[in-house]
Parts: structure tokens; C-alpha cells; sequence
């Protein structure tokens, strides 16, 4: 799966007048990335779709969406600091290295997204009888800084597991590595979970439940004009609900688009099953970003001299209540 992003010739979004708006989003093709991969299907759609949301009330007229798809969060980063994209769904760790990288001045957090997702999984005869046996072991990792990367980093210092080594890989390759028992054992996310599991029988040694796998953020530029941030805020909102309320219509969705984006090809049932294992969540806690902070720091990620406060990246965040008295368009 390549890396592509859209560089388009639109102008910087005003906070007055509305004229005719593209508004780029970048994304993932991951499982953990469901909000944008069932909105996707359901504008490819478009007047043949026969599922019960409707999102085209959420958007003024005059807005369409541009996807832009990514394979890495710093990759997806440096696209909206560069101002080729206007927001995107993203893990906590590319996101809060932008902020810090810009001391809070060019990202910001819209919402939340998704919660777990991710975890360890082991080699079949892998024995973790005692400390030992992770000495000289190979953990892969999507790649190095990202969410999941320093999450298993992490947790690892935090053991006192300092002679293993993790491996900065694309998640498709972590798949045949392990299968070809190249690795000990793969720090990854949705569908690359499950897949290990099922496809090369790995046993899962620890799942990551609690901390943030996607976020929803935007640009300065974007963030700041309230009429189009309140509207995707509501629309991402509402979309999160329905999928919690309708996981095998979602499942169905999600699976079209995966197919069309990627050519995979899943089960329905295998979709509806990770989505239950996902907790589909928009409201952050700042303690919650706080805690990927320390970890980074810990593992010398972020340097301590650099850190700047998180509240400046919470601002349009705490401003989402005014999304709940918005009218939308019957």
C-alpha cells in the first residue's frame, strides 16, 4: 500500500464568507480509522447508498471532502503543516510531536476517535515463563515515533526489558516476518492484530485497551474558523455513534472501502468483531495525552527541555459543546 497526498490548488479557509471549500482529510486505512473509511464508502455511494446515515446534512453546501491516504502519521503531519490538508485522523504520537515540534501553534485536537486497538502478539512457542526470555528478542513496530512504537518502547523500560529489540516495520511486511519466524513478536494495530492471530496463529500477550489509537485534528487554520469546525466536529460525532449503534452496517461499509482502497478483502464478521473491540470514543481527557508524553519522554523520544504545555492543543477541543445546539439540515 503506497503513500499518496493530494496537493491541490485551494485557498486558505476564511473565518467570514463561505465560498466554494475542498476540505482535505488525511487518513489511514486501518480498521482503527473507521470514521473516515464508512464516510468514504458512503460518499462513493452517494444516492445508491441504502444505509440510514446521512451526512450530507452535516456539511454547508458550498463544502465537499478530499481524502488524502497515508500509511504514516508523520507523514500526514508534515502534509497538514504544510498546509496540503486541513485536518486528519491520526494517532496521538505524530500529532503531539507536531504541537510540541511548533510550540502549540500549528495542530490542534478536534475530537477523539478511537480508543485500543492495539497490542503484543507473540510467536506460538514463545514461553515468557520468566524475564529472560525477552533478552535478544525482535519486537516489530509500524514504524519508529509512531503510536504504537512508542507505547511497546515504553512498556518495555517500564518492565526492565532493556535487551530487546524493536524494528521499525511496515505493518504488511510485520505479517510475513512473523510467518517466516524473522521476528519474536509484533507491536501493532487492527486489522494487523487479528491477522497475526488468525492467519499465523500468534498469541496475544497484551492489549492495549486504554490508551488513544486515533485522533481527529486540524490546522491552525482550520480549527479557527468556527463554522466549518463546529460541522465536521457534529458530523464526526454523530457518524461515531451510529457506528457504535449499527456495527454490522458500519462492518459492511468499512469492508467496500477497505477493498477499494487496499484489496482486501475481510469477512464482514471479522470486521464486526474487531470493531467490538474497539472503543469508539470523541472525548479526551488532556491526562490521557499527557500519559503518551511521559512515555515518550521516558524513552528519550521527546526531549524534557522541549516539552510544551498540552493546553493549547486541547483549545478547539474544550470548544466542542457548541456543536450540541447546532442545527443540521433535515
Amino acid at each position: 500500500m503506497g503513500f499518496y497526498c493530494m496537493f491541490l490548488e485551494v485557498s486558505k479557509l476564511p473565518n467570514a464568507t463561505l465560498k466554494t471549500k475542498v476540505l482535505r482529510v488525511g487518513f489511514f486505512p486501518n480498521l482503527t480509522h473507521p470514521q473516515a473509511l464508512v464516510l468514504q464508502a458512503l460518499m462513493r455511494l452517494g444516492s445508491a447508498s441504502s444505509y440510514s446515515f446521512d451526512f450530507k446534512k452535516y456539511l454547508p453546501e458550498e463544502v465537499t471532502l478530499q481524502w488524502s491516504r497515508f500509511n504514516a502519521g508523520p507523514l500526514a503531519m508534515e502534509c497538514l503543516l504544510t498546509g496540503n490538508i486541513d485536518l486528519s485522523y491520526v494517532g496521538p504520537s505524530p500529532a503531539v510531536n507536531l504541537y510540541m515540534r511548533t510550540k502549540g501553534k500549528e495542530v490542534y485536537l478536534i475530537d477523539g476517535a478511537v480508543k485500543g486497538g492495539s497490542g503484543l502478539v507473540l510467536q506460538p512457542n514463545f514461553s515468557t515463563k520468566n524475564d529472560e526470555c525477552w533478552e535478544n528478542k525482535k519486537i516489530a513496530t509500524p514504524q519508529f515515533g509512531n503510536t504504537q512504537d512508542v507505547a511497546c518502547r515504553a512498556w518495555f523500560q517500564k518492565q526492565g526489558y532493556t535487551k530487546t529489540f524493536m524494528l521499525p516495520t511496515a505493518n504488511p511486511d510485520q505479517l510475513r516476518l512473523f510467518q517466516r519466524k524473522q521476528v519474536d513478536g509484533v507491536w501493532t494495530i487492527e486489522p494487523w492484530l487479528s491477522r497475526l492471530i488468525e492467519e499465523a496463529k500468534g498469541q496475544l500477550f497484551f492489549y492495549d485497551k486504554d490508551n488513544w489509537t486515533t485522533l481527529l485534528v486540524g490546522s491552525k487554520n482550520f480549527c479557527e474558523n468556527k463554522t466549518l469546525r463546529q460541522a465536521i466536529t457534529r458530523l464526526h460525532e454523530d457518524l461515531t455513534q451510529w457506528i457504535v449503534n449499527n456495527k454490522k452496517q458500519a462492518a459492511e461499509l468499512i469492508n467496500q472501502e477497505l477493498k477499494y482502497q487496499t484489496h482486501l478483502d475481510f469477512p464482514v464478521d471479522f470486521v464486526v468483531k474487531t470493531l467490538e473491540n474497539l472503543s469508539l470514543e470523541t472525548h479526551v481527557e488532556e491526562v490521557s495525552i499527557q500519559k503518551w508524553v511521559d512515555d515518550a519522554v521516558r524513552i528519550q523520544f521527546l526531549n524534557k527541555e522541549k516539552i510544551f504545555p498540552l493546553k493549547q492543543f486541547f483549545e478547539f477541543h474544550e470548544r466542542k459543546d457548541e456543536v450540541k445546539s447546532l442545527t443540521v439540515k433535515p
